[in-house]
């Protein structure tokens, strides 16, 4: 897709066109920011802009070269993914081999390291030297949500291009681009991505329905001070979960809890229904969730999000996700 294209990240793109343009492009670069706002469609764009037979350093987005790109088929362009929880030293070194053969048919070799942030030590000490000299015709590209996750010695060795949440306008245009729904489906996916559209696109509403209505029922239960035997089942079920669904319940379960704190704070007086429906991300059921917010303290609300911010920082430190879980919701619902 052509950098003309792209949704959103002003500054982003407006970095990269110049650089590109007055040939200062930085041989490595660190894209960081949060999940879902376009960091790999931007490395595949800047890819593109390289490579790009008919429009260089823009990138046409429709040629044979460009549509390769997009699909993951050119042989000068190498996408990195972790090998589980980790990018391995074998995985390095294959994209060091990679990045220092000649271009087979293009101008540049790009190599893009998807979370770079899972680097295990003897991988990220096998990249140093590439980062230090790297080929002339090569391109790296480091992508990571968390780049405070990553060795120093990498982070200092790649400037650094920010990624944005998304305004509320560009998410809709992202979703009308990539993920289009009847109306109700697409009004609810654009609050459900909070600026990351990304996280949402691919996503079955009726599985998440299905898992909110079971996590609302927890919620209700915690207020009534009635769910130890539900707790002990949830938490067999959360103990099932990979980590990605793990993660996803977790982010039900935040927004749900900050949906009752926005109830809670939201002086009724002052606050118009609609602007309390814009705030609320599950405004869907929002008569369920005034019904709940009734049940906690806010000061016992705002320790369980931030138990949930805790969690989720963690989950690359091996803690035990589920006990995690499990405690803070015990206290969410201890009596006052």
């Amino acid at each position: 897709m052509a950098f003309h294209e792209l949704i959103g990240q002003s500054a982003a793109r407006a970095f990269l066109q110049r650089a590109l343009v007055t040939g200062r492009l930085p041989a490595s670069l660190l894209f960081t920011g949060p999940s879902g706002v376009g960091k790999r469609q931007f490395a595949l764009s800047l890819a593109q802009a390289l490579n790009c037979p008919e429009a260089p350093d823009t990138g046409c987005g429709i040629c044979a070269t460009c549509r390769r790109i997009a699909q993951g088929e050119h042989p000068d362009v190498k996408l990195i993914v972790p090998d589980g929880a980790h990018i391995r030293i074998g995985q390095v070194r294959e994209a060091i081999r990679f990045a220092t053969d000649l271009p087979y048919e293009g101008r540049r070799r790009v190599v893009i390291f998807e979370r770079a942030d899972t680097f295990n030590t003897a991988a990220a000490n096998a990249f140093l030297k590439t980062l230090e000299e790297p080929p002339a015709h090569a391109q790296l590209i480091l992508i990571s949500a968390r780049p405070d996750a990553l060795p120093a010695t990498i982070r200092s060795r790649c400037p650094v291009v920010r990624f944005a949440l998304l305004s509320p306008e560009e998410v809709e245009r992202c979703l009308e681009r990539y993920a289009r729904r009847p109306p109700a489906d697409q009004r609810l996916l654009a609050r459900l991505a909070q600026g990351r559209p990304g996280t949402v696109t691919g996503l079955d509403l009726e599985v998440y329905r299905q898992q909110r209505r079971a996590l609302l029922e927890l919620l209700t239960l915690l207020g009534q001070g009635n769910a130890i035997p539900r707790l002990l089942k949830a938490a067999q079920y959360f103990g099932k979960l990979e980590r990605p669904d793990f993660e996803f319940a977790l982010d039900i379960l935040a927004s749900l809890v900050r949906d009752l704190v926005c109830l809670k704070v939201a002086p009724a007086a002052a606050e118009t229904s609609r602007s309390l429906e814009d705030r609320l991300v599950h405004s869907d059921v929002q008569p369920k969730l005034a019904e709940l917010a009734d049940l906690f303290p806010l000061e016992r609300l705002h320790q369980t999000l931030n138990r949930f911010e805790a969690i989720r920082r963690d989950l690359d430190r091996n803690i035990n996700r589920v006990l995690a879980l499990e405690a803070a919701l015990l206290e969410l619902s201890a009596r006052p």
